[in-house]
């Protein structure tokens, strides 16, 4: 589940407070948030305070700082320094689980430490300065407790709930995954045509194949005058479907389609306990933001760009968003490919307002604006499933797009930052 493990040939380096002053100075005033995260727990930076410090010294009055944590390390002294001097206006802790007997998810073993620090937060006496958050990954080991957990941190008065999918970083993580990467749009073509897909695809390749004989041997066959066209029923309904689909700009997985139709049973399980969630939300009054199940490609978005919102790495590097942070392996649509590090400047080198407004910072966010219109979409693509070259080892996308977003879970609202 973490990325830290999968990392290679980097060093683990916390920001120094020199150069977290020095983009500060430049950047903090003009900017209405700052969040202070990374690849890891950020409360294990030595100067954490410090920097909590800096960014309100510079940050407009109006701005927020934001932090998530997964609260072993958030005890009370450091509580009441943050609360008593205003610090932060957004403490977001990833606990998946408070159950002890409840196999680890990943945040933190420490469950009664956690447990002890929130509610010390929730009742701390200047609590009302500060919104408090929890962030929840959910998998299949865990979706089945999902809706006593909201009920639990909803009961404790927190002031939102964020549930995230989980990023597959390796084959067999992929297995804990409870979504899909085949839109709606394209699922509703699949169940809602009424065929067998199996069948049909099986009666297409059998008829491809059929055809093609035919073709190669008819010029040694005397007889070929009296050849007649075949019928062709099973590639007929197929190619009907695949215009549908295009009609809609829509392309058609079906190899993701038939891999994943018994997992689909359980993403509708899913989306019944997501329903329940909803209701307890309304009742308690905490607002809990979900993600899709199955996801929209017609809402497909770029969470960076519509937020306004850029990485700046611990050594200065401008990233445009957290998967390029650094080189590291994903497993998406059951193939696996090398992710690799861009950076658009570094702030050591350049201001940052530079970085922001050159040509290809520029241009990269201009695309993706409209990404269903110039980033392709390889989820309901079936070469992407079949090991094509641009998903598993291409830098920029089918249509030369750089860096590679078109296989992104963030842009469907499935995988969540904290923005």
């Amino acid at each position: 589940m973490c990325l830290l493990s999968l990392w290679k040939n980097e060093k683990r380096n916390s920001i120094s407070l020199s150069l977290f002053e020095h983009i500060a100075q430049e950047t903090f005033p003009h900017i209405s948030r700052v969040v202070l995260y990374g690849m890891g727990e950020p409360l294990t930076h030595e100067k954490f305070l410090d920097l909590l410090r800096i960014a309100r010294k510079y940050l407009q009055p109006e701005g927020t700082i934001a932090f998530t944590t997964n609260g072993s390390l958030f005890n009370n002294n450091m509580i009441d320094e943050v609360l008593e001097n205003n610090l932060a206006n957004e403490i977001v802790f990833s606990c998946d689980t408070f159950e002890e007997e409840e196999e680890s998810l990943g945040h933190s073993m420490a469950v009664t430490t956690v447990r002890k620090n929130l509610d010390y937060l929730l009742k701390h006496e200047k609590r009302g300065r500060i919104k408090v958050g929890i962030e929840i990954v959910v998998m299949k080991r865990n979706y089945k407790s999902l809706e006593k957990s909201i009920q639990m941190f909803c009961d404790k008065k927190v002031d939102f709930i964020t549930v995230s999918h989980m990023y597959p970083y390796k084959e067999h993580v992929q297995n804990e995954t409870m979504y899909t990467m085949l839109t709606e749009e394209a699922l509703d073509i699949f169940e809602g045509s009424g065929e067998k897909w199996d069948e049909l695809i099986l009666g297409v390749t059998r008829e491809k194949f059929a055809e093609s004989m035919q073709l190669q041997y008819r010029e040694l066959y005397k007889y070929k005058d009296r050849l007649v066209k075949k019928e062709r029923p099973y590639s007929e309904r197929y190619n009907e479907l695949l215009s549908k689909a295009k009609k809609k700009n829509v392309l058609l997985n079906t190899s993701l389609y038939l891999k994943e139709k018994e997992k689909l049973e359980r993403l509708r399980e899913l989306e019944t306990i997501f329903k329940k969630i909803i209701q307890i939300s309304k009742k308690s009054g905490v607002k809990v933001f979900l993600p899709d199940i199955i996801p929209s490609f017609k809402r497909r978005e770029c969470p960076y760009q519509s937020n306004n919102a850029v990485v700046i790495r611990s050594d200065g590097e401008v990233v445009p968003c957290f998967k390029y942070l650094y080189d590291h392996p994903s497993y998406l649509d059951y193939h696996s490919r090398e992710s690799s590090f861009f950076s658009f400047g570094n702030v050591k080198n350049n201001s940052f307002s530079e970085i922001w407004n050159s040509a290809d910072f520029t241009s990269f966010r201009n695309k993706l604006k409209d990404m269903n219109k110039n980033v392709p979409y390889c989820g309901n693509c079936s070469f992407s499933t079949n090991n094509c070259f641009y998903v598993t080892e291409g830098q920029s996308d089918c249509w030369g797009n750089e860096p590679f977003c078109s296989e992104c879970p963030y842009s469907l609202n499935l995988t969540k930052c904290l923005l």
